[in-house]
C-alpha cells in the first residue's frame, strides 16, 4: 500500500488479497469516526479524482470485495476516506495480451518492518508473445535487467523480444528443459524444487547480479513463471527478509494464472510440449497441482535440512556476506 500524492493526507493501511476470476478483497482498519467514502480505479499512482473511475461496488465497514479492472499495464485502486485521506493500492498484476503470470513483488512487509519496493522486482512467464502494445507497456516499466531462467532449448524455441534498454541475460536454472527433462521433473517436483534451491552457484550468481548499481528494475522469468521463477523469487524475498508464510503466498498467486498457463502449454504454439503431453495423458489432469505450496515448501525444507537456517544457507552455501545482504535490503526495501 502506498499513497503517492504528497498533497493528500495518507489514509489508513489497506491490505489487498487476490482470488480467482480477477477478484480482489480490500481490507482496512480505521478509527470508528472514519468511514470509506469511495473506491476508485486509475492507471496512475497519483489520485486525481477527475481522471479516476468511481467503482460501483458495495463498501462494508471493514473492506470491499470486487472484480479487478483489467487495463493494459499497471492498475491502481484509491480508497478515499471521509476525512479526506486517500490510501492507494498497487495492483501487483501487470496486464498484457501476450505474457501470462506477470506481476510485481513490491509491497511485502519484511520482518524488520520495511517493505519491498514497488516496480523493482518483477516476475512473469516467457516474453515470446508480447504484442507491439505489450512491448510499449513493458518498456514503460523501466526494466534494466531481464533474467531468463530457461534452457538453451527453450530460448531457441521461443526467443524473447528486446524490451526498451533492458539487458537480457540467460541463466539456465536447470541443466536442461527439454520435454524429456520436464518429464523427469514432473514425476518428482519436490525433488526438483530441492535441487533448484541447492543450485548454489546459480543462486549466488543471481543475488550478486542484483547488487549491480545500474540495475534497479529487474524481471525474472522462465517458461510459465512458476517453478524456476518461483524458486528464484522466493530466494530473493527471503534474502530481503520477507517472512516465509508471505513468500509462500506470493508463490501461490501463480494459481490465479492456471487457466492461461494450461492454454499456453497445450496450445499449438508449443508443439514439443504438446507431443510430450500426448505421450503422458495421465499427467494432464495433474498439471494444476504443480502450483501447490508443498513444492516451494520442499525447497525451504531443503535449506533447513542442509544448512540449518536461511542465514547459514546465504553465508555458507551462497557466500553472501552480511554486508551484501544489507546492501540488497537497502536497495530493494523502503
Amino acid at each position: 500500500m502506498s499513497t503517492s500524492n504528497s498533497l493528500l493526507k495518507q489514509g489508513p493501511q489497506v491490505q489487498a488479497k487476490y482470488s480467482e476470476n480477477n477478484g480482489i478483497a480490500l481490507a482496512w482498519n480505521m478509527a470508528e469516526s472514519m468511514e470509506v467514502e469511495a473506491v476508485y480505479h486509475s492507471l496512475s499512482p497519483e489520485f486525481i479524482e477527475s481522471s479516476s473511475t468511481l467503482l460501483d461496488i458495495q463498501i462494508d465497514p471493514a473492506g470491499a470485495v470486487f472484480t479487478r479492472t483489467v487495463a493494459p499495464g499497471r492498475n491502481y485502486y484509491h480508497v478515499k476516506f471521509t476525512n479526506g485521506s486517500v490510501s492507494t493500492i498497487n495492483d501487483r498484476m501487470i496486464y498484457t495480451d501476450g505474457v501470462i503470470n506477470f506481476r510485481d513483488m513490491g509491497g511485502y512487509l519484511t520482518e524488520d518492518g520495511r517493505t519491498t519496493r514497488w516496480g523493482m522486482l518483477l516476475r512473469s512467464a516467457d516474453l515470446h508473445e508480447l504484442s507491439e502494445q505489450d512491448l510499449q507497456t513493458a518498456a514503460a516499466l523501466g526494466i534494466d535487467w531481464i533474467c531468463d531462467l530457461r534452457s538453451d532449448f527453450e530460448v531457441a524455441s521461443r526467443p524473447s523480444p528486446a524490451i526498451g534498454h533492458a539487458i537480457n541475460t540467460n541463466i539456465p536454472f536447470m541443466a536442461e528443459a527439454s520435454p524429456e527433462e520436464m518429464q523427469k521433473i514432473g514425476h518428482d517436483l519436490h525433488a526438483g524444487y530441492k535441487a533448484m534451491i541447492l543450485n548454489t552457484e546459480k543462486c549466488a550468481l543471481i543475488l550478486n547480479e542484483l547488487l549491480q548499481e545500474e540495475r534497479d528494475t529487474s524481471l525474472f522469468h522462465c517458461a510459465a513463471g512458476k517453478d524456476r521463477t518461483g524458486v528464484v523469487c522466493a530466494l530473493i524475498l527471503l534474502t530481503l527478509g520477507v517472512p516465509r508464510e508471505v513468500v509462500i503466498e506470493d508463490y501461490e498467486l501463480t494459481n490465479l494464472a492456471v487457466d492461461g498457463l494450461m492454454q499456453r502449454f497445450l496450445s499449438g504454439n508449443n508443439k514439443d510440449y504438446q507431443k510430450y503431453m500426448d505421450q503422458m495423458p495421465e499427467l494432464q489432469g495433474a498439471i494444476p497441482e504443480m502450483m501447490k505450496a508443498a513444492f516451494i515448501q520442499a525447497a525451504l525444507e531443503a535449506i533447513d535440512e542442509n544448512y540449518g537456517s536461511f542465514e547459514q544457507y546465504l553465508s555458507e552455501g551462497l557466500g553472501i556476506t552480511s554486508e551484501q545482504r544489507t546492501a540488497l535490503q537497502n536497495k530493494y526495501l523502503v
